[in-house]
């Protein structure tokens, strides 16, 4: 469901805030921050929801479970350049373990993280998607998958590399950020 911007978030738009000013926003109930701007995010379709879950679920027992860093569900922040006016919240993520910020469990993540997932809902443009994708990729993650469930398909980017698109019949790996992970693509959309 999309829902109108408070004004204070109207107001903030045009006056480019950081993530120190956020606080002091009435703010949408999912948003990012852009460049400055607040940016109201429509809520996540069912199927798309739950295959960045079945993401996040294997980031999880893949990369947690061996010790080697934190997998991150839709709801983390990551504050990608040092300029902090960039706030994305991929659908499923992982920080090796090496990069994780201190203990104190920050408000937001002030890093980039090594893999993000992004699940195309419903309501996404492509377009949108894939400037995001370049985002993620200009702050140093290494590994974006773009995830279509209407299609069960999986486009895989990485900084050095054209993108490739895999199939229901192929296997998602987490390249150099976890090597010994393998998920069927067919699993990640599975009903």
């Amino acid at each position: 469901m999309v829902t109108t911007a408070p004004q204070a978030v109207a107001e903030a738009e045009l006056a480019r805030v950081t993530i120190d000013e956020l606080d002091t926003l009435d703010l949408p109930e999912w948003w990012e921050l852009v460049e400055g701007r607040v940016i109201e995010m429509a809520a996540s379709g069912g199927r798309s929801s739950r295959t960045g879950g079945r993401a996040y679920a294997a980031l999880l027992e893949q990369g947690e479970r061996l010790g080697l860093g934190w997998a991150f569900p839709a709801d983390a922040g990551f504050v990608l350049f040092p300029d902090r006016r960039t706030m994305r919240s991929p659908d499923a993520a992982f920080v090796l373990i090496e990069r994780l910020p201190e203990p104190e469990d920050p408000a937001v993540i002030s890093l980039a993280p090594d893999l993000a997932v992004e699940v195309m809902s419903p309501s996404d443009r492509v377009s949108d998607a894939i400037a995001k994708v370049a985002m993620y990729l200009a702050a140093g993650v290494r590994l974006v998958w773009l995830a279509f469930p209407a299609q069960w398909v999986v486009t895989v980017f990485t900084p050095d590399a054209l993108p490739s698109t895999l199939g229901v019949g192929a296997i998602l790996d987490g390249g150099e950020v976890l090597p010994d992970l393998r998920l069927p693509v067919a699993d990640l959309f599975a009903h």
